[in-house]
Parts: structure tokens; sequence; C-alpha cells
């Protein structure tokens, strides 16, 4: 089970691990496909895009009642709200879009740490995972930390080729 620490250093770690990767990229490689439709940028941008993706799962589980699943989703369509993010972020230049993500992730790690236990340790439906009970710092961990770091994956592959 995660802790406030093991999340917090996931998110520093992906900070400074983008950050890397980034380092000296040229204009060509920022243009590398990584996925269908999504360049290496596109996933920077993506990653940019995730900084309020921890006080979205706090919001959630500050909620009265711990969450179903009913109604959940709603028709919310990922796939469209990540091409809207990308897009929102396409003209913006690689160090605005790792500035974006480095502030994004350091107001998470603060609004982490500030959030009181019973809150991080409440369990609710993982919107992510297929129905599955989780705690609000594992949905973090899951959904911010290590979907980042499957990401930052796929572009030092991307970049290898």
């Amino acid at each position: 089970m995660a802790d406030k620490q093991d999340v917090t250093d996931a998110l520093r770690a992906s900070v400074q691990r983008a950050e890397e990767i980034a380092a000296g990229l040229s204009e060509a490689d920022e243009a590398r496909q990584v996925y269908i439709g999504w360049t290496v940028k596109d996933v920077f941008a993506h990653l940019a895009s995730m900084g309020g993706s921890p006080a979205y799962f706090i919001v959630m589980a500050q909620r009265e009642e711990p969450s179903t699943g009913s109604g959940s989703g709603g028709g919310f369509d990922i796939n469209a709200f990540n091409k809207m993010q990308i897009e929102s972020r396409r003209d913006k230049p690689l160090p605005e879009l790792l500035a974006e993500f480095r502030q994004g992730h350091e107001a998470s790690i603060v609004m982490i740490d500030t959030t009181p236990d019973e809150v991080l340790f409440k369990k609710a439906v993982n919107p992510f995972r297929g129905g599955i009970m989780s705690t609000t710092l594992e949905m973090i961990q899951g959904s911010v930390a290590d979907h980042e770091s499957e990401h930052l994956d796929d572009i030092v592959a991307a970049l290898r080729v």
C-alpha cells in the first residue's frame, strides 16, 4: 500500500526523469512518433495536462459518501479529453510544457502533504481501474506516477528507433 512519502517521491522522480529525457532534444526528436497520432512533444503535453490529477482524486475522496461507481464516467471519453488537452498545448515549446508539468506536481505534493490521512486512505471506486476499490493515494500512484512512468518509458523507446 502506498503512503504519502512513496507517492510524493514518485511525483518528484517523474518530474526529474521527464526533465532528464527532455534535456537536449532536437525538434526532430520532439516530432518523433511515440503512439499513432502522438509525438514525443504530444506525450509531454499530455503529461503537463495531468498536474491536476491528484487534486481530482483528493476532491473525489472528500465527498461525504464513498463513490460506488454508479453514475461515474457519465459517458466521459478519456481519449477525446486527452486529445483536447494536447491540442490546447500544441503551440507551447517543450520547456514551457516541462514547467507546467513541474508546477502541477509541486502543487500536488503540497496538496498531498496537507490532506488528512483519513482522506488519503479513504477507499472509493477507482474510475480508471474498472470498478476496483482503491485508496486515494493508490489512485494517485497508479493514475499519475505509474502512468507517467509508462509514458516516459515509451518516449525513451521511440527515441532509440
